[in-house]
C-alpha cells in the first residue's frame, strides 16, 4: 500500500517548503499499513527531521466559494452541469497560498458527487498534502502526515498511512457534511525502550494500538481491513505544476493544448539546439504535463523518428537548483527532481539522472541537458540526460540527434 519516496530535503530551500502550499501541519510522523511494515522498516535509517513545522500560511478551510466559475469540463473527470463554483474556489485558494508554485496538483474524487477533490503535493514529507474539498461554497482542508495517501473512489474514504523512525500510522477520513472527519486511527511503534528486533533478529518488534487501545498485530490488520479495504484503494494518476492545474480549473485544458511542436534531427549540441528554437520563434520543448508528454511522444511515432534522441527544454544549471525545464518567462525553471516527484518521476528512463556517463572511447562525461528517448521494447518515451554534445561522447549517434522545438501557437 505504501508509494515509497526518497526525497532529499535541501537545506533552506526544503525549509521553506515546509509550511508549502498553505497549511498549518498538525500531528506525529506518519504510518506505514500493517501489512507493509517490512517495508517501512527499511526507512529507519532515514534522516531524521521535524515531521511538521512551519507556521500557517493556509488559506482559510471555510474560505467562500463565490465566483462566475466557466462551462469546462475538468481533465480527469466529467462535468455534470453542477455548480461552477468550486473551481473559482479551487483557485482562489491556489491564489492565497504563498508557495502554491512549489506544490503539484491533483483533482480525485472522495465523496459521492461530482465535484472533485484537489490535492496539493508539497514535495516533502515534512510539508505532506493538503486535501481541499468543496461543499455549498465553502472549503475544507485535511492536512496529511507525511506524503502519503490513497483513497476509496467515491466511496467516501481517504487513509493516511505513512511514518518513519519507529512510529506509523493509518488514519481513515470521510467528508461528512462538507467537512473532513478522522474515523479510525491505529499506530504502531517501537516500545518505549527503543527499537527491538524478534527471536530472529530479522523483525522489529511494534506495539500496537487501534483507535487508542492496545491490541495485537493480528487484531490491528483485523481492524484496519475491516473498515478499508485497501485492495480497492487508488493513487492520483496525474499531478500538475500551479500553472497547469490553473489552467485545467479555467478552461478545462493545459496551458499547452494549442502549442505546435517541430521535431527537428540536426546533429547540434543542446545549447546550438536552444539558439536554433530561438531564431525560429520558439523554444526548446518544456513538457511540464503529461498531456503535453504524451502529444510529443504520438508526433515522434507518427513522424516515425523513433530513433532519434530529441534535446528538450531541460538543464542541471546552477541558477536551476537541480534539473528543471528552463520554461520562457520562468525564473529558475519548473524543477524536476525533489519537489516536483509526484509529477516527474514517472518520465525519467531507469536509473536516470545520472548526471555522468560513460563516453564510447571510456572517458566520463559530464551530462546535464536533457533529451526524449523512445523505447521501442516499452512503446513508449522517457527522459535522460545527455551531454550537451551528444556526438562528443556517442560518433556513432551522428544523424540521430535532434531537437524538438515548442510554439505557443
Amino acid at each position: 500500500m505504501k508509494k515509497q519516496m526518497t526525497m532529499f530535503l535541501y537545506g533552506t530551500a526544503a525549509l521553506l517548503l515546509l509550511a508549502s502550499c498553505g497549511g498549518n501541519p498538525s500531528g506525529m510522523g506518519g504510518a506505514e499499513p500493517a501489512a507493509e511494515k517490512e517495508d517501512v522498516k527499511s526507512d529507519r535509517e532515514d534522516a531524521p527531521g521535524a515531521d511538521h513545522a512551519g507556521d500557517d500560511r493556509s488559506p482559510e478551510n471555510s474560505s467562500a466559494a463565490e465566483g462566475d466559475g466557466d462551462s469546462a469540463s475538468v481533465a480527469g473527470g466529467e462535468d455534470t452541469g453542477a455548480s461552477e463554483d468550486w473551481k473559482q474556489a479551487y483557485l482562489n485558494w491556489l491564489s492565497a497560498s504563498e508557495y502554491a508554485d512549489a506544490c503539484t496538483y491533483s483533482l480525485i474524487y472522495v465523496d459521492e458527487d461530482e465535484i472533485p477533490e484537489l490535492v496539493a503535493d508539497t514535495g516533502v514529507e515534512a510539508g505532506g498534502c493538503q486535501i481541499v474539498t468543496w461543499h455549498d461554497g465553502k472549503t475544507d482542508v485535511l492536512q496529511t502526515d507525511r506524503l502519503y495517501f490513497n483513497y476509496l473512489e467515491k466511496g467516501n474514504l481517504l487513509c493516511n498511512s505513512e511514518g518513519h523512525m519507529g512510529y506509523y500510522y493509518d488514519n481513515i477520513y470521510t467528508i461528512k457534511d462538507g467537512v473532513w472527519e478522522l474515523l479510525y486511527s491505529g499506530t504502531y511503534h517501537d516500545p518505549e525502550s527503543g527499537p527491538q528486533l524478534d527471536e530472529n533478529e530479522i523483525d522489529y518488534i511494534y506495539e500496537y494500538e487501534w483507535q487508542g487501545q492496545p491490541v495485537e498485530q493480528s487484531e490491528y490488520e483485523r481492524q484496519l481491513a475491516a473498515v478499508y479495504p485497501a485492495q480497492q484503494a487508488a493513487e492520483p494518476e496525474k499531478y500538475y505544476i500551479m500553472d497547469e492545474m490553473s489552467s485545467i480549473l479555467k478552461t478545462g485544458e493545459t496551458t499547452s493544448v494549442n502549442h505546435r511542436y517541430e521535431l527537428i534531427v540536426d546533429d547540434l549540441t543542446w545549447s546550438e539546439a536552444c539558439a536554433a528554437c530561438e531564431e525560429k520563434g520558439g523554444y526548446l520543448a518544456t513538457l511540464t504535463s503529461w498531456e503535453e508528454f504524451e502529444r510529443v511522444q504520438a508526433q515522434m511515432i507518427s513522424e516515425e523518428k523513433t530513433s532519434v534522441t530529441f534535446f528538450v527544454g531541460a538543464a542541471d544549471r546552477e541558477d536551476t537548483f537541480g534539473y528543471a525545464w528552463l520554461e520562457p518567462g520562468v525564473d529558475g525553471g519548473y524543477n524536476i527532481l525533489a519537489n516536483y516527484n509526484a509529477l516527474f518521476e514517472g518520465y525519467w528512463l531507469e536509473g536516470e539522472p545520472s548526471y555522468t556517463g560513460i563516453a564510447e572511447d571510456g572517458r566520463e562525461v559530464k551530462e546535464d541537458c536533457m533529451a526524449i528517448i523512445y523505447r521501442s521494447s516499452e512503446g513508449r518515451c522517457y527522459l535522460n540526460d545527455v551531454a550537451d554534445d551528444i556526438l562528443s561522447e556517442a560518433p556513432s549517434f551522428a544523424g540521430r540527434v535532434g531537437y524538438i522545438c515548442e510554439y505557443d501557437e
